[in-house]
C-alpha cells in the first residue's frame, strides 16, 4: 500500500517551523487547553540525533510540554512526528531514524522554510514507505556525502 502524501505551501506566521539554530526542531502534534502536546518517541529521537553529533529539540521548553503515547484508538499502534527542517543533516539524520521504525505505521509533517516560502509536507503509511516518499521530496536538493 502505498503512502499517502501531501505537499502544501503555507502561512510561514500561523504555525511553528524550524528554527535556525537546530537541524531538527520537533513540533507539537496537538495544543491541549494551551499546553503543547508532543509523541512521547520524541525526547528519545532527540537523544538519538544529540549522539549523531546533530542539533534538536523542542520548539517549546520541555517543562511546558506533555508527552502522551496515544490521543485514542485512531492513534494507538501510529507514531506521529511532527518537525521543522533546517539542515540536510537533519533531513538525512530524520530518515535514518524514520527507518528503524520498520513496519510501524508513521505520521510524519514536515516543515521548510527556504526564507521565502515554507512548505508542509505530510506522510502517512508504514515506516518503509515513508522514509521513500520523503526520500523523493529531497528538499535540499541533494544527496549527503
Amino acid at each position: 500500500m502505498s503512502p499517502k502524501v501531501s505537499i502544501v505551501a503555507t502561512d510561514r506566521h500561523r504555525e511553528p517551523g524550524p528554527r535556525p539554530d537546530a537541524d531538527v526542531t520537533f513540533l507539537p502534534i496537538a495544543d491541549d487547553g494551551g499546553v503543547p502536546v508532543y509523541d512521547d518517541s520524541v525526547p528519545e529521537l532527540i537523544e538519538e540525533l544529540l549522539a549523531a553529533r546533530l542539533t534538536a529539540g523542542t520548539w517549546h521548553p520541555l517543562t511546558e510540554c506533555e508527552f502522551v503515547s496515544s490521543r485514542g484508538v485512531l492513534t494507538d499502534t501510529l507514531l506521529q512526528i511532527a518537525v521543522g527542517i533546517s539542515s540536510s543533516a537533519g533531513w538525512y539524520a530524520l530518515q535514518t531514524l524514520l527507518r528503524r521504525r520498520g513496519g510501524q505505521q508513521l505520521r510524519v509533517v514536515a516543515i521548510f522554510d527556504d526564507g521565502t516560502e515554507r512548505r508542509r509536507a505530510e506522510v502517512t503509511g508504514e515506516a518503509d514507505d515513508v522514509v521513500q516518499a520523503l526520500t523523493t521530496l529531497n528538499p535540499f536538493g541533494s544527496e549527503p556525502t
